[in-house]
């Protein structure tokens, strides 16, 4: 395991979210981090986020840069990662940026935090706002009293995931499921939502009205809500960034024995 030189400069690393809606979801702990580190890498998700982070912070390098036409994604990911760990090495202050939550469906950030700390580096998150924070509020929808499940499609599918209908149902990435390089493939793609569709007809009927959502990223914009029968899913218009909610099928059954133990049910 490599150790920090105690002669040098010990790195650190904090990882931040820039949150979904262009500048302005920033938190001002995220913001400050920005600023203040020595050496910023990042991941932007529009050009205007990338800029404004430049403007931040001169000290920024963009990580897209290592994302390659069929490139496996895990591939890439491993390199963030280790271009992230190699300026904390050399015991500077990293801050590295993703956009929405760094810890949602952020595969580098997780790992350079966890490399960090084996080598003896300080290292921590700062949240941000998710494409989940934002679906809350645009479908103005609520966890209680159904319930929240939600998986990454692709994930939902190899797996065979157990589900309850009669809770909310998210599902991330509908647009490349089954894709494990870059760019997305629009064939590949249709294929896997028609394989999903199939898949969720199992457990809902035909007409099952289901929300294809993306949260707007910029404050000028709307965002993204097909409303459409589950059938029709897959000639729905999906993206890399597409998010599928389901509303609960039915009201759940509260368990009569349960209820009586909690001392909650009706005299």
């Amino acid at each position: 395991m490599t150790q920090p030189k105690s002669s040098a400069p010990q790195g650190t690393l904090i990882v931040v979210g820039t949150g979904i809606k262009l500048v302005s979801h920033v938190t001002q702990a995220a913001q400050q981090a920005i600023a203040q580190a020595e050496v910023v890498l990042f991941v932007a998700g529009d050009a205007l986020v990338a800029t404004w982070i430049t403007r931040l912070n001169p000290a920024a390098e963009s990580l897209h840069v290592l994302y390659a036409p069929g490139k496996r994604r895990r591939q890439t990911y491993r390199e963030m990662t280790a271009r992230i760990l190699a300026e904390v090495r050399q015991g500077r202050q990293v801050c590295a940026a993703f956009y929405g939550h760094p810890g949602v469906f952020v595969r580098p950030a997780h790992a350079a935090i966890r490399q960090a700390r084996r080598e003896g580096f300080p290292a921590g998150m700062l949240p941000g706002i998710s494409a989940e924070d934002c679906l809350f509020a645009d479908l103005e929808v609520t966890p209680l009293p159904a319930g929240w499940q939600r998986y990454e499609a692709t994930d939902f599918l190899q797996q065979q995931r157990q589900f309850d209908p009669t809770c909310h149902l998210i599902l991330w990435q509908i647009g490349v499921i089954g894709q494990r390089h870059f760019p997305a493939d629009d064939e590949t793609g249709r294929a896997g939502l028609r394989q999903l569709t199939h898949t969720l007809l199992e457990s809902y009927p035909a007409g099952h009205e289901v929300i294809v959502y993306e949260a707007a990223i910029y404050p000028t914009l709307a965002p993204v809500i097909q409303r459409q029968p589950l059938a029709r899913l897959p000639q729905a218009n999906v993206t890399p960034l597409s998010t599928l909610y389901i509303p609960p099928v039915a009201a759940p059954r509260p368990d009569p024995t349960m209820l009586r133990r909690l001392g909650l049910a009706n005299p």
